[in-house]
């Protein structure tokens, strides 16, 4: 009897008060530690998906851009070179030629001073962009085509409709894609001469020239794009030096500027172009304004910068201790891509007899 009894009450057993109270202290920890992990990964998450999109229109311009870069064309051919460019002298030879122009450097040099930072880049592309609907039928239309940053405010962006001073206009750095129709294109212009002309994008960018319809030839395709770096290099020079632009210019029609048949630019496409872009987000230049009485700094990249291909990476490392000397720092994002241009065929200037 006694057995049995023993067994029930063995049984009937459960837990004690103190035996719960560690078991949910124990519970409560390992939940405690499961939601700072959690917490810890979609913060983590969080800040990445920010960081995406904050600079998702950055990339989505930075790869356009590129893409369009590398379908620079000049459509050179050969043609009898004749002593003095004389026509009525006897040819000496032949002497590769073309009417289409490809030019990148400075925006202090090639547009003008203090209104367009760092680099910029011109050239000829089958692009097919059109403001006609007849021709939009026609494959690989020939377009001018261009990148450059400029400091400017939205107003032209702003609707009609909006009444007068219900947004303010907001002053950017940013990056403009300069895009004339096919039906604008000037290079073929007889007008301009063009064999000698080689400022044939400054006018339409200086003076924001547009289509007869109003749309403009340049349009601003990223904000708080603070550095565009263009360097033309051949493909020998990933290892090496750069001579071919050691001072970032290249210009396809240099040897009419200084005289030199020689020049190994004449009518050609650097195989390469080395492509940087800087972006800051919308904080910081909000920031930015508010620290430098209400408007950007002119100073945001210091003219010394990004003047000799040698001092590039001491260059990009002090722009980078700049922004990150601000207080709080500056958030931004460095792109870079090394471009192949494909219709390139670079050979040797003293092949040309």
């Amino acid at each position: 009897m006694n057995i049995l009894k023993k067994r029930i009450r063995a049984s009937n057993r459960a837990f004690t008060l103190l035996e719960l109270m560690v078991s949910m202290v124990v519970l409560s920890l390992i939940m405690m530690l499961v939601f700072r992990m959690l917490d810890s990964t979609t913060r983590t998450w969080s800040n990445a998906q920010a960081r995406v999109s904050t600079f998702k229109e950055a990339r989505v311009a930075f790869e356009g851009m590129t893409r369009r870069i590398s379908q620079a064309m000049l459509n050179t051919y050969f043609d009898y070179q004749y002593p003095g460019n004389n026509p009525q002298q006897r040819p000496r030879g032949y002497e590769r030629k073309s009417d289409l122009h490809f030019i990148s450097g400075k925006g202090e040099d090639l547009l003008a001073v203090g209104r367009y930072p760092t680099h910029c880049i011109f050239f000829q592309a089958p692009l097919s962009f059109s403001v006609d609907p007849n021709n939009r039928s026609f494959g690989s239309l020939l377009n001018s085509w261009g990148y450059y940053i400029q400091r400017n405010t939205d107003r032209d962006q702003i609707p009609e409709f909006f009444p007068s001073g219900t947004l303010q206009d907001r002053e950017r750095y940013r990056l403009m894609e300069y895009r004339p129709p096919t039906e604008n294109l000037k290079v073929y212009a007889s007008d301009l001469k063009t064999r000698y002309n080689t400022d044939w994008f400054k006018p339409d960018v200086m003076n924001n020239e547009a289509t007869e319809g109003g749309k403009p030839f340049s349009i601003p395709i990223a904000e708080n794009i603070i550095a565009l770096i263009i360097e033309p290099k051949t493909s020998n020079a990933i290892d090496t030096t750069n001579s071919l632009a050691p001072d970032y210019e290249y210009d396809s029609r240099r040897y009419q500027k200084k005289r030199n048949e020689k020049d190994p630019t004449k009518h050609q496409l650097p195989p390469l172009i080395e492509v940087t872009m800087v972006a800051i987000d919308e904080k910081s230049a909000l920031k930015l304004e508010q620290t430098n009485g209400g408007a950007l700094p002119s100073d945001l990249i210091p003219p010394n910068l990004f003047q000799e291909v040698n001092s590039y990476d001491e260059d990009l490392r002090e722009l980078k201790e700049k922004l990150n000397a601000y207080k709080p720092p500056i958030t931004y994002r460095v792109f870079h891509e090394t471009v192949g241009i494909r219709a390139s065929k670079f050979s040797d200037s003293d092949l040309q007899k």
